[in-house]
């Protein structure tokens, strides 16, 4: 049976990627970074799934309440697992951060009750800029890496995350609107 492997975030406006594309641009970031194409925030990575269980997960987020759009800014970065041994290279989330937090739950209950296992991970909001191997200290970077960029989120997308030989490719399956 065919599997797709998806997960649901909050994608970046085009002006968005270009504002921090261009603030990070004279930063010293180690390792492999994301291509600006490909930025987002995830919400709930399903894994590899079933069409039907993609179906069933759309249908369960599709009747969810995701409440109104709101505001978000980047405004700092951050590394996991901590800056002395970095193997991601993440932009933080200020404002809206508690919002994300709404929504990861919402894509959390809509994935168990779609058949999906539990995330085995605590969510944390950001945006991956980079991943760094073998594992570097950025405590530099991270302290002087400042950016200031907001917008306003109004939908999450479902993504199905496409291997090719160039790279990883995000292809939307389907945009939920907030404040409907």
């Amino acid at each position: 049976m065919e599997q797709l492997r998806v997960f649901a975030a909050v994608a970046l406006p085009i002006e968005v990627r270009r504002a921090l594309a261009e603030q990070t641009s004279s930063l010293h970031i180690p390792g492999r970074r994301v291509p600006p194409a490909n930025w987002h925030i995830t919400l709930r990575y399903l894994g590899e799934i079933e069409p039907v269980t993609r179906d069933r997960y759309m249908a369960e987020l599709d009747q969810s309440a995701l409440g109104r759009p709101f505001r978000i800014a980047l405004t700092g970065l951050g590394a996991f697992p901590n800056q002395r041994k970095a193997t991601v290279v993440w932009a933080g989330v200020t404002l809206g951060a508690e919002r994300l937090f709404d929504l990861a739950e919402i894509c959390d209950m809509a994935a168990e009750a779609s058949g999906v296992s539990p995330e085995d991970r605590p969510f944390s909001p950001h945006l991956t800029l980079s991943r760094v191997r073998p594992p570097m200290q950025v405590v530099s970077l991270i302290a002087h890496g400042d950016l200031d960029i907001s917008w306003w989120v109004g939908q999450i997308v479902l993504f199905e995350s496409i291997s090719e030989r160039s790279g990883v490719r995000y292809e939307p399956l389907e945009i939920f609107p907030l404040g409907r």
